[in-house]
């Protein structure tokens, strides 16, 4: 009868040994994993005028053996021109939709004219724009046939510049030629 005690003893440890595996392993199996779920957010995309949109350009990033104005670049400055694009032609929809819209019923002249008023900046300000809109399509023309980021003066024709592109997209002069043109037009109309 001993030799049956200690063969039923060890069948017993095996028994609860293997009896606690598979509860870990129903335990495991009953958590199900949490799929995170993400949901993308759609940023209003809002026009807040030149400056803020130029800040907003991520610099390029340079090698020195890079050419000037390869294939990297020319895709960089026309997703910039692009963008800037799209931005301004929103505005101008807003703004053709918001006239389009507008009720006229004041019963205060006062009111009438403040309002007259600001419909009037807005107007310059889309026309300053409407003539920007002409700039950046000439830049990209100039990007299609590759003369983008070379100055247009016939006497200099050197290299814009990475930089100052991103500060100023639509600029066809070197700083040395659009200074002197500054300078010039200060002594000629004061």
């Amino acid at each position: 009868m001993a030799i049956k005690k200690t063969t039923k003893t060890p069948k017993k440890t095996a028994k609860k040994s293997t009896s606690k595996k598979t509860t870990k392993k129903l335990a495991a199996k009953k958590t199900p994993v949490k799929k995170r779920t993400t949901t993308k957010k759609v940023a209003k995309q809002t026009y807040l005028g030149e400056e803020a949109f130029l800040a907003s350009i991520e610099p390029y990033k340079l090698n020195k053996k890079e050419k000037y104005m390869s294939a990297k670049q020319k895709r960089h400055f026309a997703k910039i021109l692009e963008r800037w694009k799209q931005m301004l032609q929103l505005e101008q929809d807003r703004t053709a939709d918001k006239i389009q819209n507008n009720s006229n019923h004041f019963a205060d002249e006062s009111d009438r004219a403040t309002h007259e008023e600001g419909f009037t900046l807005e107007i310059r300000t889309r026309e300053r724009e409407r003539k920007l809109l002409s700039k950046i399509d000439e830049s990209v023309d100039d990007l299609n046939k590759g003369d983008y980021g070379f100055c247009v003066n016939p006497n200099c024709g050197v290299e814009i510049g990475i930089r100052r592109l991103e500060a100023r997209p639509t600029a066809s002069l070197c700083i040395d030629c659009k200074t002197l043109e500054e300078i010039t037009e200060k002594q000629q109309y004061g």
